[in-house]
């Protein structure tokens, strides 16, 4: 089954969880020959109004230019790894993301920005794996 991963997604909130799951996402891509997609998620704001929209659109370009800085610092500007940042709900994004793109592996932390509020894992992390297309590997 392992040799049949071809394209490993790492969902990232720039935590350290998150990049810890992805440097463990980067070593199996590595070992397995295999594409790696770095995701990180906006979450849309839920009031519509200039000033929250201005915010929203901060945080997509802070976010593309972080994913851009970490392409060229863990993965050597590699072109097996694509990154994108998007908006929308985490885990229905995620979700779509990884079908269209047909995934076959995601790994992502156990927890997120907010650390230890969760007991066991990040509801992110939980509802993604009862949700996603494919295999999800939630690295510790």
């Amino acid at each position: 089954m392992i040799q049949q991963i071809k394209k490993i997604l790492a969902p990232i909130d720039f935590s350290e969880y998150s990049m810890r799951a992805m440097r463990a996402a980067w070593e199996l891509a590595k070992d397995l020959n295999a594409e790696m997609h770095v995701v990180h998620v906006v979450e849309p704001q839920l009031i519509i109004s200039s000033r929250e929209l201005a915010r929203e659109s901060s945080m997509l370009e802070q976010g593309e230019e972080e994913l851009a800085r970490i392409k060229k610092a863990e993965f050597a500007d590699s072109d097996k790894v694509t990154t994108a940042v998007m908006v929308g709900p985490p885990v229905t994004t995620l979700a779509d993301y990884a079908n269209q793109q047909q995934i076959s592996l995601i790994v992502m932390g156990t927890h997120g920005r907010t650390g230890g509020e969760r007991l066991l894992m990040g509801s992110v992390s939980e509802k993604l794996a009862r949700n996603a297309p494919c295999s999800v590997l939630i690295y510790r």
